[in-house]
């Protein structure tokens, strides 16, 4: 019962600190994919101290309370489409070969941010969004998909790190 108690309150404050990482992205400039990654290593913690289950809540917490209580919406929403990923990424990394698992890796991703914007332009139709969209050239576009493909591959990166030194900083 006392483990239980101690991940739900976990899993709470890990949830907490990541809508809090989500707000800051309506508050410090250009910070729409930054404020994103930053709250989903609260729920990289989420997923190495808690269980499976109270790990997917805090992050459905997260993302619902970033969406309901982000000045930025566009950053709440790329951590609704893509902040799970620090909970996926353990069981895609044991895909078998390093060609499969890296594409299936970049299908999610390409997959799961394309469906965003996809819902921003047609759906919710923010404004600012969506004007950026229609003055952009689509050279600049493609050259943005390319650098977020770029960003995703650094993030997988820098998140399988990090993993493993929590996991080598827990043991001490």
């Amino acid at each position: 019962m006392k483990q239980k108690t101690h991940e739900l309150a976990l899993a709470s404050i890990l949830g907490a600190t990541a809508v809090v990482l989500l707000m800051l992205g309506g508050i410090v400039p250009l910070s729409t994919y930054a404020c994103p990654v930053l709250a989903s290593l609260a729920i990289l913690v989420a997923g190495e101290e808690c269980r499976t289950r109270c790990a997917w809540l805090c992050f459905v917490a997260a993302a619902i309370l970033g969406l309901l209580l982000g000045p930025d919406k566009e950053s709440a929403l790329l951590f609704a489409f893509l902040g799970y990923y620090p909970l996926l990424q353990p069981k895609l990394d044991a895909l078998r070969p390093a060609p499969v698992r890296m594409a299936v890796k970049l299908a999610l991703a390409i997959t799961a941010v394309g469906t965003m914007y996809a819902l921003i332009l047609f759906v919710f139709r923010l404004e600012v969004v969506v004007q950026e969209f229609y003055a952009a050239s689509p050279a600049v576009l493609w050259t943005t998909i390319a650098l977020g493909v770029l960003l995703f591959l650094m993030y997988d990166l820098a998140l399988h790190r990090l993993a493993a030194y929590y996991r080598y900083r827990r043991r001490k």
